[in-house]
């Protein structure tokens, strides 16, 4: 059970963080908007069991303050 957790978790993770690219891009004239997003993006990122796989290095970046 413990590898079909880690899948579904990354699907979840994936889907939240690509809505989060989205919406920066789309506020990158609104700070507050952006700090808000990126500081969802670090939870987000937070949520792995174990470490971050190699696609969530990309996120890990883009989501600092």
């Amino acid at each position: 059970m413990g590898m079909f957790t880690e899948i579904a978790t990354e699907s979840t993770i994936k889907s939240i963080v690509t809505e989060i690219k989205k919406g920066l891009k789309k506020n990158k004239d609104k700070p507050e908007v952006c700090s808000a997003l990126k500081k969802l993006g670090r939870f987000a990122l937070t949520l792995f069991e174990w470490s971050y796989p190699d696609w969530a290095r990309e996120y890990e970046k883009l989501f600092k303050e």
